[in-house]
């Protein structure tokens, strides 16, 4: 049987570090985003929509984590290295 080579520690750490940093960044951006956009919108302005933008928020983070999750799950996948 062949065995997958084993990553120095470091670099598994370094990965994981570096993709947690990008992920927080762009959930916040996200955030700040879904945020005032819907403050913004003349459509939503003395609407229940502006009072639920920290929900609204919190979904459009939600989907954007999900999607670049699957891209993620995908690009492993392709190197082999995903499940």
């Amino acid at each position: 049987m062949s065995e997958t080579p084993q990553k120095p520690a470091w670099q598994t750490i370094l990965v994981s570090l570096v993709l947690t940093g990008a992920l927080a960044a762009t959930a916040y951006y996200v955030w700040i985003y879904a945020n005032s956009s819907v403050r913004m919108l003349e459509l939503t302005k003395g609407t229940l929509l502006t009072d639920m933008r920290f929900f609204i928020g919190l979904l459009a983070v939600f989907l954007v984590l999900t999607f670049l999750d699957r891209v993620i799950g995908f690009v492993l996948s392709k190197f082999g290295n995903g499940h």
